[in-house]
């Protein structure tokens, strides 16, 4: 029976390319991005072909899989919630769930109309979110390993954001720097928390540098900058489909029981952190139960204005 994947921000760069590698492993791939015209049918296309791509012509299970797009702004919470109780009334099992939304830009606090960082927004709150709504699903996975929560993002490569307790959602310390550490250091914090908990002792979470990249990344960057990014991303960046490869690596390993990676310290729960070649990272400096708990809270306060009740 093939697996089911869901992939936030599958309509281009990494994540595009994860859901393709998915999709010629024989997994349904349930793609989320932002619509436009022509957008759905774009999408299920190229997830069609790459299943093609994957398998022979006469594979059976490959003429049972099944791919849809649905449109979600990720920029919203309440849209996230909405789009993933949509899924969850469609979809009793979750097999993964990838979340790579993103973008980089030059730009202050900007305020989605919920009042939260457009960046902080997409590189945290949405991801909190979608796992967090998801977590049922993912729990009756039928995986050997489990299921996967992955988010590529920052993973091992982020400083800690040191004012997560008195400003953790950047309205009075804003900066580019603050905003990337910020991120990384909250998916650290939350997804580890998330691991630990004894009822998602059967789901994987992990957190992924997916390193120099030659995808649209800085696609909202002004010209000045955007022209030496793809300079350097087309002398230097690995392929968006050679990324992939490194990142779907604890899935596929999930998906036939054979877990590779090393979680922290040792241990049997708690957050993979994964580097951009898939071996074991570590946990950032400032990594502590106290800045777990705190970064939760205010998770919880920030989902909360959005309707979302954190699981735990």
């Amino acid at each position: 029976m093939a697996k089911t994947a869901v992939v936030v921000g599958a309509t281009n760069g990494i994540g595009k390319a994860i859901s393709c590698r998915l999709a010629q492993d024989g997994f349904n791939v349930i793609a989320l991005g932002r619509d436009k015209p022509g957008r759905r049918e774009e999408v299920i296309d190229h997830l069609i072909k790459c299943t093609s791509d994957g398998y022979t012509a006469t594979n059976e299970e490959a003429k049972k899989q099944t791919h849809e797009f649905r449109a979600c702004n990720a920029f919203e919470l309440a849209q996230v919630k909405e789009c993933a109780e949509s899924i969850m009334s469609d979809c009793k099992t979750i097999d993964a769930l990838v979340m790579t939304q993103g973008m980089a830009t030059v730009q202050s606090f900007t305020a989605t109309s919920e009042g939260n960082d457009e960046k902080l927004t997409l590189h945290y709150w949405s991801r909190a979110a979608f796992a967090n709504c998801l977590l049922p699903a993912l729990r009756s996975s039928s995986m050997p390993g489990g299921a996967v929560v992955l988010s590529v993002l920052s993973g091992g490569v982020h400083s800690p954001y040191k004012k997560y307790d008195i400003d953790p959602e950047l309205k009075s310390n804003y900066s580019i720097k603050n905003a990337a550490d910020a991120a990384g250091y909250y998916n650290d914090l939350f997804f580890d928390k998330m691991a630990k908990a004894e009822k998602n002792k059967g789901v994987n979470f992990v957190h992924a540098a997916p390193g120099f990249v030659a995808s649209n990344w800085g696609t909202e960057m002004p010209s000045y900058l955007k022209g030496p990014i793809r300079l350097m991303q087309r002398l230097g960046g690995k392929s968006t489909e050679k990324c992939a490869e490194f990142m779907v690596k604890p899935i596929l390993q999930c998906e036939i029981g054979d877990i590779q990676l090393s979680r922290p310290n040792g241990g049997e729960s708690g957050l993979f952190i994964m580097n951009e070649d898939a071996t074991s990272g570590k946990l950032s400096k400032g990594h502590t139960e106290e800045a777990m708990s705190s970064v939760w809270n205010s998770t919880r306060d920030v989902l909360g204005r959005a309707g979302i009740e954190l699981d735990g």
